[in-house]
Formats: C-alpha cells, structure tokens, sequence
C-alpha cells in the first residue's frame, strides 16, 4: 500500500487510547445499556452464562488479553493500516448495536456491578463516538514489539489492538462463548473455549478419631459455605501456641444439633475476619457429610478431654466448658431408598425461571440479581445443580437445608417443590 493510501486510512474517523487493566481483560459498552447489571457480582462480564447473552444482545464486547499490563488501542471506522497488517495476529469478530452516540472502553472498573470503582462520565478520554446503529466490531491483536526499531526511542509504536467497527448489513455473527483470549503474538490464535474446573477433592476422612464440633444456625450441606460469628469458641480446636494459620489445618464437624444420629458436616475453616474488637467471623468449607454417632467429652486447646459425669436421676454429662467445643465421634451418613418420581422437573425449572424473570416471589427475594442467577440456572441443565440452587435461594433455615438435601433425589426436588409453594402461598396470603 501506497503512503497516500495509508494516511488516507488514518483521516477516516480514528481514535487512539491507552488503557491499563490488572484484571487481563477490556471491555467495551455503555453504561446505559447494562444497568440491569448494577447489582450483578464481580467479573459478571466473564461467566460463560451471561457472555453469550449480553454480546448476542449487542450490548457488551469483552476479550481477555492474556495478561495485566498497560494497552494502546487504535479505535477507527476504518482498516487496518499497512503496517498493523504485517505485524496481526489473532482477531475476532462482534456484534455490536451503538444506542447512544458513543461507546465507552475500560479495563471493567467502570463496569455496571457491584463493584463498580468509577463513574465513565468522568473519563472523557475513554469514550469513542459513532453513529448509532448496528456494527461488525473486529478486533485484532497486533505484535508490535516484532516491528524493527519498535522500542526505539522517538519511534510511534503500533497498538496492540485494532478496534474496527463497520456496519453490520444484516450480517449473523455467532457470540463467543466467553470474552475470547487475543494475545500479542502472530503465533497465537483466539480462543474461547469455556475453561474447565476441576471439582473440588476433599480429603478423606479418618473415622477412628474424635473431631472438634459446634452448632451453628447456618449449617450448609456438603460443597457450601458456613459462617460463624459468636456461635462458639472455634479457636479452641487449635492448639496452644499455635500461629495465626494453625486454624486451617483443623477439620470441624458442624451441626444443627450436637446429639447422636443427627446430620452433621465435615468442614474445613479457610478465613478468618472482623475488626480486633468485634467478634470474628470464621468462614468455612463443608467437605463431607456425616453422622454424629457420639458426644465424647470436649476440646481445648487441641486436646480432646473425656467427659465428666454426674448423677442427676441418671449418669449425664457435665455442661460442655465454655471455653471449650465438644468431641464428637462420626460416620457415614446412610441415605434410604429414593421414592417415586412426584416432579416434572422440566415445568417446575420453568415454573421457578418465571417467577425470577417475573418478579415473583424468588425474583423479588434476590431483587438486583434476579437476571443473573436466572441466566445461570437457564443456562444449566444438570439436575443436581437445579436442586442445589433452590436449596441455596429458598428461605430455609440451616436445619431444614441440611435435611433437605440427605434426600435422594425424586424425594429431594418434592420437598423444594413443596417448599417454594408454600412460599409462594404464604407471601401471595400477605398481598
């Protein structure tokens, strides 16, 4: 291409901006067009159940640029200019609808959510104008280090990404799965495939010993967290002397009730916080669930004491110390037979996504993140993750949460549907 070519493509409407992001991706939209996200939690724009939805809807273009750092990007209605052609690499093409005159690049701080850290009005220097209507926005990663004298100085580096939007013209362009990984290099190709969790492993539990246990309202089942603030003294299963991260190594047994047969959890402590002053939250991790078989004395200080006895028309155990949590021996825990199926679970899913699409009872629960979590459960087809959601999000105490989810499974989703009519009524009785 000719000089005069070039600069041709330069004068078309272009806009460079220089953008640091410590979270590996930029984000391009307005805000107008994703306030329904403001409650939304952090890295909303990341899940492989909202990204699809939001780009197929031409309000959000994401990618990831494989790293933190500090990125120049070149905005224009035009092409790629000679020299940013030599020096491509991967690309990737979105749909985009302009609404309002502008968009707004960011590294995602500006970003409808929860934790939104800036307001873009005040950054003047980030928004790019166009012409409202719909876009084929074509993004492309550029090597510009490879360029000869690129870190000369006096030299005008090229970007490391080209935003070129053009008009749409009725084209279908198929979202990415996820904001897709466009890395500076002529030898990477983008990707977005979901990315692939491992599941979570705990290890075994060694039913020979006693284990360090409490009550606590909030007594989740297998998987879930647990927070305790108050509830009894945790700090008593760590030995004397211990430092401040001895508390990670101690497995608890956590309940609804301390007594024989009950239902309990094997849970692991991974945080710890609260003001000096106030009382600590302790965070935890249920791993395993299990039966309190026995009550076997108590802990202090790591240490497992056998229990005192009394006569008080019969032989019963002392009161547990204060200072102290009780020594609990444990098992499996034993599941009976599954009854018959009772739930169309197909209409029951639907029934519970309109009412959070709706606002109806869930949906008025859960209030700014209504949309999300009823995006998540669309986009999930595994029963158990259905019936881990409604034992998350109906109003059940610890108790019933816990019992509730020992059920097998044709038993388990009757009793969440029975719980969320019941709800359902009840809040509709109150109308």
């Amino acid at each position: 291409m000719c000089r005069g070519e070039e600069d041709r493509l330069l004068q078309q409407v272009s806009k460079d901006i220089v953008l640091a992001t410590d979270v590996a991706h930029i984000v391009l939209f307005h805000p107008d067009d994703l306030v329904h996200a403001e409650h939304w939690p952090i890295a909303w724009y990341a899940e492989t159940f909202i990204y699809p939805v939001e780009s197929a809807a031409r309000r959000l273009i994401a990618w990831c640029t494989g790293s933190d750092g500090v990125f120049k990007l070149r905005l224009t209605t035009g092409e790629l200019t000679a020299r940013e052609r030599v020096f491509s690499g991967p690309s990737f093409v979105f749909p985009y609808r302009v609404r309002h005159g502008r968009v707004f690049i960011d590294n995602s701080d500006g970003l409808p959510g929860v934790e939104k850290m800036i307001d873009p009005s005040t950054s003047p220097d980030f928004w790019f104008e166009l012409a409202d209507g719909d876009y084929a926005v074509t993004i492309t990663a550029v090597e510009w280090e490879a360029e000869p004298g690129a870190r000369d100085e006096g030299h005008e580096t090229l970007p490391n990404y080209v935003v070129a939007f053009e008009p749409l013209d009725g084209r279908s362009i198929k979202p990415a799965r996820r904001p897709p990984d466009l890395i500076g290099s002529r030898n990477s190709v983008a990707r977005d495939e979901p990315f692939l969790s491992r599941p979570y492993k705990p290890d075994p539990i060694d039913f020979s010993r006693l284990y360090p246990a409490f009550a606590a309202a909030d007594v989740a089942p297998a998987g879930r967290a647990i927070d305790s603030c108050g509830e009894a003294p945790v700090l008593a299963a760590v030995p004397q002397g211990g430092d401040d991260f001895a508390i990670f190594d101690v497995r608890f047994v956590i309940a609804a009730d301390l007594v024989p047969g009950a239902p309990a959890v094997v849970a692991t402590c991974h945080g710890v916080r609260g003001r000096p002053e106030d009382e600590r939250i302790f965070s935890f991790r249920a791993e395993h669930l299990v039966e309190i078989v026995a009550v076997e004395g108590f802990c202090r200080n790591g240490k497992f004491f056998k229990p005192g006895r009394r006569w008080i028309f019969g032989r019963r155990q002392e009161p547990l110390p204060a200072d102290a949590l009780a020594a609990v021996e444990i098992r499996p825990y034993a599941s009976g037979e599954d009854g018959a199926v009772r739930v169309d679970l197909k209409a029951f899913k639907a029934q519970i996504l309109a009412d959070l699409e709706g606002a109806g009872v869930l949906g008025k629960r859960l209030a700014g993140v209504a949309g999300y979590e009823a995006l998540r459960l669309a986009a999930a087809e595994d029963v158990d993750f259905f019936a881990d959601w409604l034992l998350d999000h109906l109003p059940l105490s610890g108790r019933d949460r816990l019992a509730i989810s020992l059920l097998p499974t044709n038993d388990l989703l009757a009793a969440l549907e029975q719980t969320y009519l019941a709800f359902r009524d009840d809040a509709c009785r109150g109308c």
